[in-house]
């Protein structure tokens, strides 16, 4: 868990503090007290308590004077001595009471409270199951708020996290990770941030907890999703928004996240980082999973800002045509190797009726095969999907007509299509009127005196036109053939 730890990468690079003026120099000093009472010397303390007091308050009282006297080496050098000492005697309780003196010391320098902290950590991979969780717990506390350590609080709270997930405790965890703000953490790897968020957003899914999921999905971008060595993490984020969309039948997103997931899988990159994962193997399952998607999607988009705006999505993936990405996606190379399913897609593409048993009978090996239609109401959905085509395929070449012959075209009882055509007036999708006294739809919509005094004045234009046109076309032959 804990690497071994450079203690001059600490001093170094790791934080620029401020620079005081030295006064005075205890380097023989610390020197001569380390060597004394240092971590060398722990086995001679092994369960003396007085003689662990001591060695520590010899410290204490150097690094006091090195501490206001400006020499932070010695400083340093003193404060990660005691932790190492506290470490090697496995005296946990007293570890912690001294990381927390050592944090509070006046005009203590931020390097070396956090080596205190880097240190201490080391005391995590040895200690007990119970004492591990205590010895977490404490650390989280003592660097939270405190801008220098925000990245050890962000790592101690994943390891607190890993511990409570396999105990079950989901919603404590779930709890824990809402503190960590990654977004702001400057000297975390982006990788590292990528891989924090990805479990916030997995937490939150299993607490139920979809509003905060849709937060942290939004905390990351497109951008930082296509980097080379961000594949992997690139597929499980548009996994787990799969899993967001999904809780509310969101099938135009689910769609999108599938079209992320395909177009990476037959990226050649991760083909070389990934060749094992199921997607990279087999494209077509994500393909397929689309056109399927794609089929159920209703023609209105979703306007909820909370889901349409959770995903990041490529600035390629932005189309809203769904008939289009139908049309697109129908043409791939790949749709050979999943035939059923690019057809089924095809029947959205036609200006034709679709006759739904014949259609359910044609593609019940899709129904009985694929995992989309193990939610049996995705297949109800379909069935929607079908009506509302016909309906408009109707709309086309109806202006008007009865609801008995309309349930007949359609394959619906007299009720159902009187539904049906209510739901896509409602999105817009066609325009209808409904006599329920006489059992008659107008789909033609109604003109103004303005509209057909209009319409007849660019009819007489067009028949003028293709008049003078034509008497062009007499006068130039009559030309030609000089008559």
């Amino acid at each position: 868990m804990m690497q071994d730890i450079d203690l001059g990468a600490v001093e170094e690079k790791d934080w620029k503090c401020a620079t005081f003026k030295q006064v005075v120099d205890l380097t023989e000093k610390t020197d001569e007290v380390i060597a004394k009472y240092g971590e060398t010397q722990a086995s001679s303390m092994q369960g003396d308590d007085a003689k662990v007091e001591e060695a520590v308050e010899a410290m204490l009282e150097l690094e006091k004077k090195a501490r206001l006297g400006g020499d932070v080496k010695s400083t340093l050098r003193l404060a990660v001595e005691i932790i190492n000492l506290l470490v090697a005697l496995k005296v946990y309780q007293k570890l912690m009471t001294y990381v927390e003196v050592l944090m509070k010391r006046r005009a203590q320098v931020k390097n070396v409270q956090l080596a205190v902290i880097k240190f201490a950590r080391k005391a995590i991979d040895g200690a007990p199951e119970d004492e591990k969780i205590s010895l977490i717990k404490k650390l989280r506390d003592i660097c939270q708020g405190k801008l220098h350590v925000e990245l050890e609080f962000a790592q101690l709270s994943v390891e607190l996290v890993e511990i409570w997930e396999a105990q079950g405790k989901k919603k404590e965890s779930a709890d824990i990770m809402q503190d960590v703000q990654v977004e702001t953490i400057g000297n975390m790897e982006r990788t590292e941030k990528l891989r924090i968020l990805l479990l916030q957003i997995r937490l939150n899914l299993d607490v139920d907890d979809f509003i905060r999921a849709a937060i942290m999905a939004r905390k990351t971008t497109s951008r930082a999703l296509s980097k080379p060595d961000s594949r992997l993490i690139k597929m499980r984020y548009y996994e787990l928004m799969i899993r967001y969309y999904g809780h509310f039948d969101n099938y135009w997103y689910l769609a999108k996240c599938w079209m992320e997931l395909f177009a990476t899988a037959l990226d050649e990159e991760t083909k070389k980082q990934l060749p094992d994962h199921p997607l990279v193997k087999d494209p077509c399952q994500a393909l397929s999973t689309v056109l399927i998607y794609l089929c159920l999607s209703p023609n209105k988009l979703p306007t909820d800002r909370e889901q349409t705006d959770a995903a990041a999505f490529s600035p390629w993936n932005k189309e809203t045509n769904r008939l289009e990405l139908i049309k697109k996606y129908s043409r791939e190379k790949l749709v050979d190797d999943v035939p059923d399913v690019g057809k089924m897609a095809d029947y959205f593409l036609q200006k034709e009726l679709v006759h739904w048993p014949q259609f359910a009978e044609t593609y019940k090996s899709v129904h009985d095969l694929h995992s989309v239609f193990k939610q049996e109401h995705c297949w109800e959905h379909l069935h929607n999907r079908v009506t509302e085509h016909n309906v408009k395929v109707i709309s086309m070449h109806y202006k008007r007509i009865s609801v008995s012959r309309l349930s007949e075209l359609i394959d619906l009882t007299p009720q159902e299509a009187e539904q049906a055509v209510c739901r896509l007036v409602i999105d817009s999708d066609v325009w209808a009127r409904v006599d329920r006294i006489d059992g008659i739809i107008t789909f033609a919509k109604q003109k103004s005196s303005n509209e057909v005094v209009t319409d007849m004045k660019s009819s007489i234009d067009h028949v003028l036109s293709q008049i003078a046109s034509a008497c062009h076309l007499i006068h130039k032959e009559s030309m030609l053939h000089a008559l």
